[in-house]
């Protein structure tokens, strides 16, 4: 009896200990592989260097695993030497082994964003740095090599492309014709590209907040934290527009929202 009793007290144990146990496990985890994200880094770039020929550096490396995996994972931030405004993501795996890196479709997104820069700081000037995009489907990305343009692949493969330009505008004042006058030359420009959808989307912030801007690393940290102080957006796709034709500056009034 008492032997039967000592199993089922070491079963129970073992029920109630198992998340503890298990969460134990986790943390032993995240200390081993945090401790050697170093090996991650030149796996990471090691692996880069042969693929592309050039040299890359390392902005940001961090070990993730979701509780009940088998296996985490390495998440790095990396960018070429020579161009350190293309940041692109590079996985690994817990064998220090490159499963996915990003970087041939964000040159891509780069060079359209290379094509645009110019227009949108001649009509907004002083803003924020815009956040320009463009990506094409998986299955025509692979299709072609890192050398090809983005402009070949626009070309070769009419209204399959997705474009998204946002930009963040500090104003104290929001002075309606000349905002919807600028943003719609901005429209004026774009919407005969032949893309599958492009959006445009420009938020409005206190003047005061632009110099914050510099002290985040991007666009979309600096609007994490300060989302709740942003005071006007405008929003619209080409596909939203079909149902809501453009034609004038006082029509973008309607896809604007004051918060």
């Amino acid at each position: 009896m008492k032997k039967v009793l000592l199993i089922i007290g070491i079963l129970v144990g073992l029920v109630v200990l198992s998340p503890f146990l298990l969460l134990g496990v986790y943390a032993l985890d995240f200390v081993y592989y945090g401790a050697n994200e170093g090996k991650a880094e030149k796996a990471a770039l090691e692996y880069l260097k042969e693929k592309y020929g050039e040299r890359f550096e390392i902005e940001d490396v961090e070990y993730n695993k979701i509780l009940g995996d088998m296996e985490g994972g390495y998440t790095l931030s990396v960018h070429p030497a020579e161009s350190p405004d293309i940041t692109f993501t590079v996985e690994a795996n817990e064998k220090y082994q490159v499963t996915r890196e990003q970087y041939k479709e964000t040159n891509w997104s780069a060079q359209f964003r290379k094509e645009m820069i110019p227009i949108i700081e001649t009509l907004f000037h002083g803003t924020g740095g815009p956040y320009v995009y463009g990506s094409f489907p998986k299955e025509i990305e692979d299709k072609y090599q890192f050398e090809d343009s983005y402009q070949k692949i626009y070309n070769e493969n009419p209204h399959q492309s997705f474009e998204s330009i946002h930009i963040v505008n500090f104003e104290d004042s929001f002075e309606k014709d000349k905002e919807y006058q600028r943003i719609y030359q901005l429209w004026e420009t774009i919407k005969n590209r032949q893309v599958s959808d492009s959006v445009i989307r420009i938020e409005y912030y206190p003047k005061e907040l632009m110099k914050k801007l510099k002290t985040y690393p991007d666009l979309n940290e600096f609007e994490n934290n300060h989302r709740q102080e942003m005071t006007r957006s405008c929003r619209f796709s080409k596909q939203e527009v079909q149902d809501k034709p453009i034609t004038s500056p006082r029509d973008i009034e309607a896809f604007c929202r004051e918060l």
